[in-house]
């Protein structure tokens, strides 16, 4: 059996919780995670972690706040007046809503308190500020080799040059219709 290395393309099923044992996440072979280790597109410590990992091994990882989803920060709570929110559903508290920007970015925020004029909004990552436990399993590792890239549909033995096309004339000749007879 191979081990996980830095550039090889990984699917891991996992189980994420906090420390009381609530469950927050959980995905099956029918919907794995995938990902390049070295490539950063997932927690840091645990692409170290699975480096030397062989396919059907698990391990289970506890990540602090800022190994995770970070600190909870207060000045993410932010007050909007309700009619610069356009909503067809009433929000009460708990309610979670898409934030679009003029600039085109995009902002998840939940309802934390609703008053006469105006939605308290928390713009924290759920699980900013608590310690999470994942319990983690390669499902596959797949290896950067030749037969697993995408192969072309078709290629070109030789670059092919046009044949030589006759200059055309360019000069216009101006017809004067009163010189004409």
């Amino acid at each position: 059996m191979t081990a996980v290395k830095e550039g090889d393309k990984v699917r891991i099923l996992c189980e994420i919780k906090l420390e009381d044992g609530e469950l927050c996440y959980k995905n099956d072979v029918e919907n794995p995670i995938e990902f390049t280790i070295g490539e950063g597109k997932f927690f840091p410590k645990i692409e170290s972690k699975l480096i030397n990992m062989q396919e059907g091994e698990s391990k289970t990882l506890t990540l602090e706040p800022d190994e995770a989803f970070g600190q909870y920060i207060d000045d993410l709570i932010i007050d909007a007046p309700k009619d610069s929110l356009q909503t067809e559903v009433e929000l009460d508290v708990g309610s979670k809503i898409k934030i679009n920007t003029p600039s085109g970015k995009n902002y998840y925020a939940v309802v934390s308190e609703v008053n006469e004029d105006a939605f308290k909004l928390d713009l924290n990552h759920p699980l900013a500020g608590k310690k999470i436990i994942i319990n983690l399993s390669i499902d596959a590792i797949v290896e950067d080799k030749p037969e697993n890239k995408k192969k072309p549909l078709f290629k070109l033995k030789k670059k092919v040059k046009p044949p030589k096309q006759p200059k055309k004339n360019t000069k216009k000749t101006l017809i004067n219709p009163s010189n004409s007879k």
